[in-house]
């Protein structure tokens, strides 16, 4: 486990390091996601039952300045905690994408996903790993596509409950599809902000994430994201 948290850590910090293609002047907006999520840890009978973790989330992403709502993302995984600090998990996602035009792509994501802490016990200064693989099947579209995703998020006690939060995510297309995406990096997310405490195991993260997309044969995106979501764990 130790060789895998190493190497993931290592794809992650390389991804995000690497010099962005910019064979084309990126295109800038500034969007606003507002979500809600939960994990909840579901105990099962008998001494040797491990824990069922159900996990769950739903965000809304206004485009264009915030002016208008250009993809909505659900996502419900179930899981196992196989050891008290990490979990594996077999999941769904639906994004549906619409254009400025009207026109809405929607894709259907299946995904497995290990979620592993790396140092820390929560209550101090506390650092977790995600790494996720995605099968994404869009509608109309013949072929499938397939993604991995590397995340890392630490946390700290800020005082009063007030956590201080940051989260880097490195993304990569392991095949090239019809439908856009290209073989290799696809895009990258930062994300700096704070959680607030509204009650025992619910708060708002609330912060700004940079959002870095390389597309095919057209200008990168990159968004500036001011990112609203409700916690719940329990």
């Amino acid at each position: 486990m130790i060789r895998l948290v190493q190497a993931a850590c290592a794809l992650l910090a390389l991804n995000l390091a690497a010099p962005m293609p910019l064979a084309h002047a990126a295109e800038e907006d500034t969007q606003l996601w507002v979500g809600a999520m939960a994990m909840v840890d579901v105990p099962r009978g008998g001494q040797g039952g491990k824990p069922l973790v159900i996990m769950a989330d739903w965000q809304y992403r206004y485009a264009d300045d915030a002016s208008r709502l250009g993809q909505v993302v659900g996502r419900v995984s179930l899981g196992i905690r196989v050891r008290p600090t990490i979990v594996l998990s077999q999941g769904y996602a639906y994004a549906g994408t619409r254009a400025p035009s009207g026109a809405t792509t929607r894709e259907h994501r299946p995904f497995q996903q290990a979620m592993f802490r790396i140092t820390g016990n929560g209550k101090g200064p506390t650092l977790i790993g995600r790494t996720r693989l995605e099968e994404r099947f869009v509608e109309g579209a013949p072929d499938m596509g397939l993604r991995a995703r590397q995340m890392l998020r630490g946390t700290a006690p800020l005082g009063g409950g007030f956590l201080a939060i940051g989260t880097a995510e490195a993304f990569v297309n392991l095949n090239s599809v019809s439908w856009g995406p290209r073989g290799g990096f696809d895009q990258s997310r930062v994300f700096a902000g704070v959680g607030v405490p509204l009650a025992r195991g619910i708060w708002i993260e609330a912060g700004y994430m940079n959002q870095y997309v390389a597309r095919f044969r057209r200008a990168d995106r990159m968004n500036h994201n001011i990112s609203l979501t409700l916690s719940l764990v329990r």
